[in-house]
């Protein structure tokens, strides 16, 4: 799901500076989504998350675009991904300063720890890093051709005062863009994997 050089994933941790030398830790804001989809087996599922047919249908849903392969590496039966990503919509003009060639872009990294989990980051190219989105996806066969996909993590933005709103304003665009995502994820098994 696009929702938009890690080995492991950061923990959905920040620590902030406070007034008096005291620092105060900034824990992120949660999400888990949940859904079963009609696929055959966990490995269809999973194939989708490097389809370039898939992530192009779902980059195009996101108004992302450019999106080019910066790492892709196979060790020990571990396969991360890197991607560069660009996002086509505007910037607002608080952010324009910060966003290089007036265009944001993330880095998207994948890392298939497992035939059944995903680890995933999302990193925009903005404020060095202090805004973040740390997952995982757990597959699970729950039946014939079905497969539940739980999707869940950790929001930061190592922000103090506006660190916790942004965070919510990233939960707000998943939970609307989310059904738009699975139904995408389910239209590609549909067609790569048809059952009739």
């Amino acid at each position: 799901t696009r929702l938009t050089g890690i080995v492991g994933l950061r923990p959905g941790r920040v620590v902030l500076p406070a007034p008096g030398g005291v620092e105060r830790v900034h824990m992120g804001t949660q999400f888990k989504f949940e859904h079963t989809y009609r696929a055959p087996s966990v490995a269809a599922l999973l194939k989708a998350y490097w389809d370039a047919d898939h992530n192009a249908s779902q980059d195009k849903l996101s108004q992302l675009t450019d999106r080019v392969v910066v790492e892709d590496a196979t060790t020990e039966g571990v396969r991360k991904t890197v991607w560069k990503v660009a996002s086509t919509r505007p910037i607002p003009l608080i952010a324009k300063p910060f966003v290089e060639h007036g265009r944001l872009t993330f880095l998207e990294t994948m890392i298939r720890r497992s035939d059944s989990l995903i680890e995933s980051s999302v990193v925009p190219q903005i404020l060095k890093g202090r805004v973040h989105i740390d997952a995982s996806y757990q597959l699970a066969q729950v039946g014939d051709h079905q497969v539940t996909r739980t999707y869940a993590g950790t929001i930061t933005a190592g922000m103090p005062l506006i660190g916790g709103k942004i965070e919510r304003g990233i939960l707000e665009a998943f939970d609307k863009e989310m059904p738009v995502m699975t139904k995408c994820t389910q239209d590609w098994l549909d067609r790569t994997f048809p059952t009739g």
